[in-house]
């Protein structure tokens, strides 16, 4: 007689919404219509105005597993983190509120995990109307700034310098051992420094092009940027995991940007000294090490 087939540990998705509107409720339907469904999905409210959460409110959606908890602005990275540990599910997908998913992309994301309990997965991912898959991405220049890789062969992950942040999953042990995301303003580069975390604590960051959907790409968001929050989040990233003349790099793109003096010097007031120290002493690769795999910034192809 066989033996009986385990059941798959319970995944949690994790969606920080900011003032989405229709988008909100439309992702979350294209989830819900997969051949895999999440046990919970658990949409943080990062302080919007436009009321777009209340229609994930109802009886009907609670009833499929879906919560919204509300928090004062903090910013994507926050939102995340403060989702995470409100979910119970021992793995973990983190989504953008504008994405439309293919149906089995929940289901392949959840066997790559079976198979990887230990890496960080990316799914690959188009524009919403467009035909261009990107999996993964690549640091182009000291101002952060990222290329998308086109998705390589499906049948076996593959390993990828940074995980977008639109959508990525792994375990809870995983995502406890990281330590959540980090402290980052608003929106931007919360992903490349997860990624970046992963490579030094020795955990892969895998590509699973099989696992598809869209993701709305636009100009600006729904709602106001502060105009020094890139900027704070570049000098964070490069005195967290840099040193030498590629941490001068990132510094220096910032002189120049609106409210420059001021970034820095709250850069610099901050604990990027205690995390830099952490992440020395708990890590088993360094961040020359990372662009000697992947190709540093300035490379052509």
């Amino acid at each position: 007689m066989p033996e009986p087939t385990a059941e798959p540990p319970p995944l949690s998705l994790v969606v920080a919404s900011l003032d989405e509107g229709v988008e909100l409720l439309e992702t979350v339907r294209s989830v819900h219509a997969g051949s895999v469904v999440p046990a919970e999905t658990v949409v943080v409210d990062d302080g919007g105005t436009d009321g777009s959460c209340a229609a994930l409110r109802s009886d009907a959606w609670r009833a499929r597993g879906v919560v919204v908890h509300r928090v004062e602005r903090s910013g994507v990275a926050a939102a995340r983190t403060a989702g995470a540990r409100l979910a119970k599910g021992a793995q973990l997908v983190f989504l953008d509120a504008h994405c439309r998913l293919e149906p089995d992309c929940l289901a392949r994301l959840r066997a790559a995990l079976a198979a990887e309990p230990g890496a960080v997965l990316a799914p690959a991912i188009r524009d919403v109307g467009g035909t261009e898959y990107g999996c993964g991405v690549r640091l182009v220049d000291a101002a952060l700034r990222y290329r998308w890789l086109p998705p390589g062969p499906e049948d076996v992950p593959y390993a990828l310098p940074i995980a977008p942040g639109g959508c990525l999953a792994l375990s809870r042990a995983t995502f406890d051992r990281l330590g959540g995301f980090g402290e980052f303003r608003e929106l931007g580069l919360e992903d490349v420094d997860f990624s970046l975390r992963a490579w030094r604590a020795g955990i892969d960051v895998l590509a699973v092009p099989s696992a598809r959907l869209q993701h709305r790409f636009r100009p600006n968001p729904p709602y106001r940027l502060g105009s020094a929050s890139r900027a704070y989040n570049v000098a964070r990233v490069a005195l967290v995991h840099f040193e030498g003349p590629r941490r001068e790099a990132c510094l220096r793109r910032i002189i120049g940007t609106p409210r420059a003096a001021e970034v820095l010097v709250d850069a610099f007031a901050g604990d990027w000294e205690e995390q830099r120290a952490r992440l020395a002493q708990t890590g088993s690769r360094t961040v020359e090490e990372f662009f000697a795999t992947f190709g540093d910034w300035g490379r052509r192809n």
